[in-house]
């Protein structure tokens, strides 16, 4: 008497689309918590504590190109960061939370160094590429605030620009001079940040 064995049927385990998609909200969700019940005293206290903001702020910002399809730039100075929102042939800042333009204490000096970002070398009009309409017909010096000009883009993919920053700090100490302390992040290969303690770049 034969006894037939009894096949199992193997699924193919996976996540589908809308799975990915929900766990990504959740973790942007989850971000944006940690920045905003961050108390305002403790932010950007120490060239740490700016640092981590960044991190956090930059992690959001991607979540929200991938969810909502957007692509978003950062603009660098020597004392501030902020964010854009490319729409309508134009970059707007954003105006809420967390995303807010942050300025950093007195003491602390923020340096931006570009990385090395290939993607629009074979395109012909590289040069206009998410500038303002307003921008390609007059310059800065016809307009009564400068136009933005993101050093950093966040592509939907949540790919981004190649680059590096560093915060440096001084303070005074007990022999007259000022010590000083500085933290990096280094995003140079575009796809994440990599945290970097006392290098000078």
């Amino acid at each position: 008497m034969l006894v037939s064995k009894p096949t199992l049927s193997k699924q193919q385990g996976g996540f589908t689309l809308i799975e990915v998609l929900l766990v990504v909200a959740i973790i942007g969700i989850a971000a944006l918590v940690i920045v905003l019940q961050l108390p305002a005293s403790q932010q950007g206290e120490t060239t740490s504590d700016a640092r981590r903001e960044f991190q956090l702020k930059f992690h959001y910002a991607r979540e929200q190109a991938l969810l909502r399809n957007w692509v978003i730039g950062v603009e660098f100075k020597d004392d501030s960061y902020g964010f854009y929102r490319w729409h309508e042939a134009k970059w707007q800042e954003f105006t809420e939370k967390p995303l807010l333009r942050v300025h950093l204490k007195e003491n602390m000096e923020l340096d931006f160094i570009p990385g090395e970002f290939r993607l629009f070398d074979n395109l012909a009009n590289k040069d206009t590429l998410f500038t303002s309409e307003p921008a390609r017909e007059r310059s800065d010096s016809e307009t009564d605030e400068p136009l933005p000009k993101p050093q950093v883009i966040i592509f939907e993919s949540t790919e981004f620009i190649p680059f590096k920053l560093q915060w440096l700090s001084f303070a005074p100490n007990s022999g007259g001079g000022n010590a000083y302390r500085t933290v990096q992040i280094d995003g140079s290969d575009g796809i994440q940040l990599r945290l970097v303690e006392d290098q000078l770049w």
